[in-house]
């Protein structure tokens, strides 16, 4: 089989394999509605959120140095996954033995756990984004994204049933356990993508960069070009727009005593905005551009935030749900594709992971903060806030211009 074609259907079943897994390690639903069985508070529930920043933060500068001193990736890559994944099976294996008995220490363990997780997150965008642009050809990048995803969030709306299922059939906790197993289980097969995939080396600049000189450098990588520093500040709007969905849950049970088979309704939901989004979004990202995928899901991040204030109701809350997923679902596909277009190859790896550690320090931050700002203010008040976020967003990406006019714009110049 041609070699480009093996990596397509490798990249387009990790997609599938990691989409279905996180329908099981949902942190919007399922994790958040087993923190709250543990006796969680607001301010834990954000903190479980924010750790998916925080710990991508940390690890940042390890992950990115790495990258770029590899000529060969994938291997490194495979590596790091297989040892997130088995320590966050081990954490499985403790919930039957503890949840019930100790939820406060369980509490606790999850909390550690899903730092270390999350620790090892931060490898996942410098290295898979450089293993994209170098495998896969720029035309057809937004749609083997969008079909994966799309095709794959079909699948995890059976995962979401499934459950669903688990969730209402089996006795608590070992409905937690199997759930978060299976995710786990899925996510270590998920790993093995990596080490089949046939990768050319890459001509390497050693970057001898120390833990605190790459924070230093964060200016510098900011001012290498104009559309760059405006991407990150307009991603930064809208990773703050998308703060919301960490409290949809939360806000469903405390104001309308949801059951544990009704959070499976978020999943459901979830899978399906995602199926929407992703074969859509990697449609209009191909035919039109990135920043168009970037600027609608802005704007679905808007509305969400009108729907949740004029339709009282669960299903007002299920529909602001939906169309905040949209917009995080256009985020994934198109951000680091827009990176891409306008940033040099040798500089990619340093330029995503450090919009990477800026959006997730904004995140990180806000989502902390918000735990305070609802039990002070309200939920209310909250949504209010991400709808604006989303608004000024969309009005940032929107000034970016896309590739393909400033290529022609260079050319008229010469």
């Amino acid at each position: 089989m041609d070699v480009r074609k093996w990596n397509y259907i490798l990249i387009f079943f990790d997609t599938i394999f990691f989409s279905n897994a996180m329908t099981f390690l949902s942190i919007n639903a399922i994790i958040s509605f087993y923190l709250y069985e543990l006796g969680a508070t607001t301010f834990h529930i954000g903190l479980a959120n924010a750790l998916v920043s925080i710990g991508a933060i940390v690890s940042q500068p390890y992950f990115a140095k790495k990258v770029v001193n590899l000529s060969y990736k994938k291997n490194a890559f495979a590596k790091y996954l297989f040892i997130q994944r088995s320590l966050f099976l081990l954490f499985v294996l403790m919930i039957p033995l503890l949840s019930k008995d100790y939820p406060g220490l369980m509490l606790s363990i999850f909390l550690v756990s899903w730092a270390v997780f999350n620790f090892f997150v931060g490898s996942y965008a410098p290295f898979f984004i450089s293993l994209f642009a170098k495998l896969v050809a720029v035309q057809q990048r937004g749609r083997l994204k969008g079909y994966a995803g799309g095709i794959a969030n079909l699948l995890a709306l059976g995962s979401a049933f499934v459950a669903g299922a688990i969730m209402k059939v089996v006795a608590y906790p070992y409905n937690y356990t199997i759930i978060f197993g299976i995710g786990a289980l899925i996510l270590l097969i998920d790993a093995l993508v990596f080490v089949f995939i046939k990768e050319e080396p890459d001509q390497v600049t050693p970057l001898n960069m120390g833990y605190f000189q790459y924070f230093k450098s964060i200016p510098l990588s900011m001012n290498i070009n104009p559309a760059f520093k405006r991407m990150v500040i307009g991603f930064c709007f809208m990773v703050l727009s998308q703060v919301s969905l960490a409290y949809y849950t939360l806000y469903a049970v405390r104001t309308y005593d949801i059951s544990s088979s009704q959070v499976a309704v978020f999943i459901a939901i979830t899978s399906a905005a995602n199926i929407v989004g992703s074969i859509l979004f990697g449609i209009i990202a191909d035919k039109f551009s990135q920043r168009a995928v970037l600027v609608i899901s802005s704007a679905c991040a808007f509305f969400a935030g009108i729907v949740i204030f004029g339709y009282d109701g669960l299903n007002g809350v299920y529909a602001a749900f939906a169309l905040s997923t949209l917009s995080a679902s256009g985020y994934l596909v198109s951000s680091g594709l827009l990176i891409i277009e306008h940033v040099p190859r040798d500089r990619l790896p340093m330029c995503i992971s450090v919009n990477n550690v800026i959006t997730l320090i904004v995140s990180a931050i806000v989502t902390l903060g918000s735990s305070f700002f609802i039990d002070y203010v309200s939920f209310s008040g909250l949504f209010m806030l991400t709808a604006a976020a989303a608004f000024v967003g969309c009005a940032i990406i929107y000034t970016v211009k896309p590739a393909s006019q400033v290529v022609s714009e260079k050319k008229l110049q010469m």
